[in-house]
């Protein structure tokens, strides 16, 4: 275990800190190189998650927390290359999860006796070394978030630098000085996006750094050369207007137990170590793939035998307050159906929605709001156009007695994102056909919405084993009611969807907007928010339906275009 430690040493974040390991540049695939090689370097297989271990220190909570990493780490290598933005989120998601275990780990061993004998013949648990284990995991990870352009892990690692300047550790300081001063800067850190080279900042801050060093000591230099020489600068009359500063001091940095130890977590990051769920049972009953089936993964239990029997992580629960905030600032016209949500997180063990269809009529943003309810509540979505579905079977998957069999909708999603719960729009589902002859959708879905019973055991075609997919949120959309079975109404009660406002035409305009930035790929520098004159003549929209007033500001953006044309260069 020594050894694999200390030979892992050379890929921690104390080696890119210090220099020694080069620091991640934009020739990386992802964010999550650095991670990467130090798990690999550390765990070249991965540990049994059922029981301590000599490897691990005999600490209980270690197997499990190790085997996270390292699933994150396969997961991520072993993805083909059009699905590397995908395996990107999904790393991005587990890490954020990881972290504060390994950071509450920490302070539970640093609070318990650091045991030096065995006891009653049971190895002892070496906390030490377990502890130096979760901050260099943790560490790792921060490594990986500040390639994402996380302003909180930078500010970590430069505390943990300054940490380990003030125990006289040499190496330290170039990184010290530049990440201060870039988290001094008031703008953003950057933007990555899933399937994006990592944002170089570590290797700024250490260039950085090294220069404002550089820079202090030939000006240390040159004042040297003038008290021996007795003279005085020429340029000293230039600078007789300049009113010298004191430098901003850096933030001061809590003093911790040891040096590599991992600051205190966030309060709003500390989710429940039981928050998992194993979705996919064992598939042994399945034939064993051949090796051209496993890298195609053109078999069921090829394609899924990587979640068998895996714990999946479980979204934590959000601040129901936060969540009503955020979607009252987009949506206000919805106030009372965003407080039905919202009530349905107090208290939750996770991230969970009741099933519900909202009701109202065309372009009132049912689909938009849905989707932004997701993204606030922290779940991944899938999108389900439901309009037109003549058959029932799109949506449970199709059987292996089938060459075209698939998976349900809900087992491809929990697959694609590695999660145990997410959130699906069924979108237009009183558009399904009507017809029994190969499955009505809106009775396939009854089973899928009965978290407490049904919806833990649904039997998938596919893989011919019942999948516990009561992790699942679901949110249903409709213009009206008429042919929609009786049962769905009883499982996702209807909830009337107001129609936008006059009133509202601010808000409703700005999220247009937003909209076609991201769908046009502009930075809000070029596409600036809109101005009094621009939203007056959006004043001919009365309310209602959003898509004349989509096309009113896409006229507003198409006549800035025009004017810059005309304007002289």
């Amino acid at each position: 275990m020594s050894d694999a430690l200390d030979g892992a040493e050379a890929f921690s974040a104390h080696a890119i800190m210090r220099g020694v390991c080069p620091a991640p540049t934009r020739a990386d695939p992802h964010p999550f190189e650095p991670f990467v090689q130090y798990v690999l370097a550390r765990f070249p297989r991965s540990p049994r998650r059922d029981a301590p271990s000599a490897d691990l220190n005999w600490d209980e909570a270690l197997p499990e927390l190790v085997g996270s990493a390292c699933t994150t780490v396969y997961d991520l290598v072993q993805a083909p290359k059009s699905r590397a933005a995908a395996a990107a989120r999904i790393a991005h998601t587990r890490v954020i999860h990881l972290r504060p275990l390994l950071a509450a780990r920490v302070e539970a061993l640093e609070a318990g006796p650091f045991l030096m004998d065995a006891i009653d013949d049971e190895p002892a648990v070496d906390s030490e070394r377990a502890v130096l284990e979760c901050v260099r995991l943790a560490q790792g990870i921060d490594v990986s978030l500040v390639g994402i352009g996380d302003r909180a892990a930078f500010d970590r690692l430069a505390g943990v630098a300054e940490f380990c300047l003030m125990h006289r550790v040499d190496g330290y300081l170039p990184f010290a000085v530049g990440a201060r001063a870039l988290l001094a800067s008031t703008e953003g850190l950057g933007v990555w996006r899933p399937g994006a080279p990592p944002l170089p900042l570590i290797r700024r801050a250490l260039e950085m750094g090294a220069d404002i060093l550089a820079r202090q000591s030939r000006a240390r230099e040159a004042a040297t050369l003038r008290d021996t020489q007795g003279g005085s600068d020429p340029t000293d009359g230039d600078r007789a207007g300049i009113v010298r500063h004191q430098p901003a001091r850096p933030k001061p940095v809590p003093a911790a137990p040891a040096p590599k130890a991992v600051p205190p977590a966030e309060p709003e990051a500390a989710p429940d170590p039981g928050l998992s769920l194993v979705v996919v049972p064992a598939l042994t009953h399945l034939p064993q793939p051949s090796l051209m089936a496993r890298d195609r993964g053109d078999s069921p239990r090829a394609l899924c035998e990587p979640v068998a029997e895996k714990a999946l992580p479980l979204v934590a629960a959000p601040d129901p307050a936060t969540v009503a905030a955020t979607l009252n600032a987009t949506f206000p016209w919805a106030r009372e159906v965003t407080e039905q949500y919202a009530g349905d997180l107090v208290g939750a063990p996770y991230a969970m929605l009741r099933p519900r269809i909202l009701v109202g009529g065309m372009g009132g943003g049912k689909t938009s709001y849905a989707r932004a309810l997701l993204r606030a509540v922290g779940l991944p979505e899938v999108l389900y156009g439901a309009a037109g579905v003549m058959d029932g079977g799109t949506w449970s998957g199709t059987s292996r007695q089938w060459g075209s069999w698939r998976l349900s909708v809900p087992a491809q999603g929990i697959l694609r994102h590695r999660l145990a719960s997410l959130g699906v729009v069924v979108d237009e589902i009183d558009k399904g056909g009507p017809s029994r002859r190969w499955g009505r959708l809106d009775e396939t879905l009854l089973p899928y919405l009965e978290r407490a019973s049904t919806a833990r055991a649904i039997l998938d075609p596919a893989l011919e084993v019942p999948l516990d997919l009561s992790g699942i949120s679901y949110v249903l959309t409709a213009n009206r009611l008429d042919g929609l079975s009786g049962p769905l109404l009883d499982r996702a009660p209807p909830v009337a969807w107001p129609m936008p406002r006059r009133e509202d035409v601010p808000v409703a305009a700005a999220a247009i907007l937003d909209e076609i930035r991201r769908e046009r790929g502009l930075d809000e520098t070029w596409c600036p928010a809109l101005d009094g004159n621009e939203l007056d003549a959006l004043t001919a929209w009365r309310g209602g339906s959003l898509r004349p007033l989509r096309r009113m500001v896409e006229t507003v953006v198409a006549s800035r275009e025009h004017l810059a044309r005309l304007m002289p260069n």
